[in-house]
């Protein structure tokens, strides 16, 4: 009697496990030849027939987010999706990656860059099995790829090399510098293409991504409806920072379409450079759109530096002192203006404070 009582426990409390599983944070953990995979499905999936469209994202282990995606759809910030996470193999280096690179080789070990047939595998085999088993929108307007680090790297290279599967990258702290910025030159070299893209980066771990923006402008991308960039002020390299900001651009790709500026912010940013005892100083205009997305303006913001004896603000928001004095710059975007005046002694005590 008590290995009866005890079973019926254990399968009535698995069973409720599994219906409140599918009430709330509703996911599927899936296999395609041998790679695995965890789906998250939205809150209506089990209740309707409707189609959604899907995000797809690298490192899938990592992004812990199913709380998240249901705060984000209750509240109406994005629509309903699918959220398939790709997991990563102990071959990570070599199928993220599309180009060899020594400085890789010597912190990850040798590796052979198999990005094309990664990517592959994703088109030809993850999307098929996902299109026939769940009820997504199987076409690329409804679908997203999305990494980072390495694996945001490989979600720009791979949005404009399989475009015809894709219309949203997401590059969340992207190795960008692998091979010395060769996506860079990749994309200059490839026509505009019908994508949507958001990079973003944190100053802790920062790179100079700015030409990016003026690459993706003078193809005709257009800043804000095209593609966005955010500069995340302290900012790591991490799992935890990306889980914290990735909301902004599944807002960009999935949200209501932002009408309003509900917050400007100017964030005065000393970043130390990794590499040599230099810093690089910066206005980072950071704004807050009705819709609750959030992004940078850098070079698509207006600086006007109102004593330029004192120094210069490049069109980059980059700034430097030309003597001891404060500089005061009236920071510009559409219909607003907020005035900024970067304390010379503050930037010098936060340089003494990072060495």
């Amino acid at each position: 009697m008590k290995l009866i009582l005890l079973t019926a426990f254990i399968f009535c409390n698995w069973a409720c496990v599994e219906k409140i599983a599918s009430v709330e944070n509703q996911f599927a953990t899936d296999e395609v030849e041998g790679r695995s995979l965890q789906v998250y499905l939205p809150p209506s999936y089990q209740s309707s027939d409707k189609r959604y469209p899907v995000v797809y994202i690298h490192d899938g282990q990592q992004w812990q987010i199913h709380d998240l995606l249901d705060d984000l759809i209750k509240t109406g910030k994005i629509e309903e999706i699918i959220l398939v996470g790709i997991f990563s193999s102990n071959q990570r280096t070599s199928e993220y990656l599309p180009y060899q690179d020594d400085y890789v080789t010597q912190d990850w070990g040798p590796y052979t860059p198999k990005a094309k047939q990664f990517s592959d595998f994703v088109v030809q085999k993850i999307i098929p099995y996902i299109d026939g088993k769940y009820r997504t929108i199987k076409d690329r307007k409804s679908r997203a790829i999305m990494g980072s680090s390495f694996g945001g790297l490989l979600a720009l290279w791979m949005g404009y090399n399989y475009d015809d599967y894709f219309s949203m990258v997401g590059a969340l702290s992207p190795s960008f510098w692998v091979a010395d910025m060769q996506i860079f030159k990749d994309v200059d070299a490839q026509p505009k293409k019908d994508l949507k893209v958001w990079f973003d980066l944190g100053t802790l771990e920062w790179n100079y991504y700015i030409p990016l923006s003026d690459i993706l402008s003078q193809k005709g991308y257009t800043y804000g409806a095209d593609f966005l960039y955010y500069e995340v002020d302290g900012g790591r390299h991490d799992p935890n920072d990306w889980i914290a900001r990735i909301a902004y651009p599944l807002i960009f790709f999935h949200g209501k379409a932002s009408t309003t500026i509900a917050d400007l912010n100017v964030k005065i940013e000393v970043i130390k450079s990794f590499t040599r005892p230099v810093w690089f100083l910066r206005l980072n205009p950071v704004v807050e759109m009705d819709n609750g997305l959030k992004y940078s303006l850098a070079q698509f913001a207006k600086y006007e530096l109102l004593n330029p004896s004192d120094g210069v603000v490049n069109y980059d928001g980059s700034f430097r002192f030309n003597s001891d004095k404060d500089l005061h710059v009236n920071v510009k975007y559409q219909h607003l203006s907020k005035p900024v005046t970067i304390s010379y002694q503050e930037v010098e005590s936060r340089k003494r404070e990072s060495r």
